[in-house]
């Protein structure tokens, strides 16, 4: 019996061949048929990718020439009448620069940004436009003064914000920024340039120079200064926190700033009301005035004494 099944065993790997023989047949007629096949995708593979290697070698080799190459020193810039020469010339000697910056490079006007960011005279870079072949116009939005802060015999300017600024790169005199100029004897802390300041004084005048060059009131009274020694001291005295002095030397008493957050004190629009009525009668130069006080309700008013000796003339609005 175990004779028979080996026998039967034998038998039927005899019978296997036929089966081996036809796949191993069709096995070669496929090679034949394969290898012309992958022969030419490979060819045509490798032609592909020359191709595209050397388009992206020419276009590197091409926009690495020298000709496409940008310096910061060619770098043209629309700037306002109000910087001084020594700007257009220092911001192209920025060293976060790089030596240079291909036309065709990545991420251009990125790293353009990214290198001025920290100017203290740059709130933003607005927009980078290429003129070919090797040039940039950069267009910025820079930090303009808003008023200029005396303190004694030093002066300083600031920005809508109270950012401090270095006076070296704007022109001085300018009309339209320091006239008025801020007076302040007790002025906080000094900051670094390109930091706020944090002084309730500074940003109060800032406020009140901003809402009269609005409504051109510094024109009409001929107001030089604006006196903020006194904001938010807690007076008890009924001296007024701010005063407006005019060419004249008449003082303009205006009371507290809104950031003092006083009850019951007017408005800076009630106020300059008040200065208007005033005007009525006495003419916008206030010439024969000591003061006026435009705090409350009805304003109130002092003329100057009288030459002659005569006592001066107090006067109720």
């Amino acid at each position: 019996m175990h004779q028979y099944k080996i026998k039967e065993i034998i038998n039927n790997t005899f019978d296997l061949k036929p089966f081996l023989n036809l796949l191993s047949t069709r096995m070669e007629k496929q090679k034949r048929l394969l290898y012309p096949f992958l022969l030419r995708f490979f060819i045509s593979a490798f032609v592909i990718i020359s191709t595209i290697w050397g388009i992206k070698y020419a276009w590197y080799s091409t926009t690495d020439l020298n000709i496409f190459n940008a310096s910061p020193s060619t770098f043209s810039f629309n700037t306002p009448s109000w910087v001084t020469d020594r700007f257009s010339n220092d911001i192209k000697h920025v060293s976060s620069l790089n030596e240079y910056y291909g036309m065709y490079e990545n991420n251009l006007t990125q790293k353009i940004s990214d290198a001025y960011g920290g100017i203290v005279l740059i709130k933003k870079v607005d927009s980078i436009k290429r003129i070919f072949p090797n040039k940039l116009n950069i267009k910025l939005v820079l930090r303009k003064p808003t008023a200029v802060v005396k303190s004694g015999r030093n002066a300083y300017l600031v920005d809508d914000d109270g950012i401090l600024l270095p006076k070296e790169y704007y022109i001085l005199p300018n009309e339209e920024y320091d006239s008025p100029y801020i007076q302040n004897n007790r002025p906080a802390r000094l900051p670094l340039y390109g930091s706020e300041w944090n002084d309730k004084g500074v940003k109060a005048g800032i406020e009140l120079i901003k809402f009269l060059r609005t409504n051109n009131v510094h024109n009409i009274f001929k107001i030089l200064a604006v006196d903020v020694s006194n904001v938010c001291k807690k007076r008890t005295t009924g001296k007024s926190d701010i005063i407006l002095w005019t060419e004249n030397n008449t003082q303009i008493r205006w009371g507290c700033s809104p950031l003092c957050n006083e009850p019951n004190e007017l408005s800076d629009e009630e106020k300059l009301q008040n200065l208007l009525s005033i005007a009525k009668s006495e003419g916008t130069n206030l010439k024969r005035m000591d003061y006026v006080d435009v705090r409350w309700k009805k304003p109130l008013g002092k003329r100057w004494a009288k030459a002659d000796g005569i006592n001066e003339i107090k006067e109720d609005r």
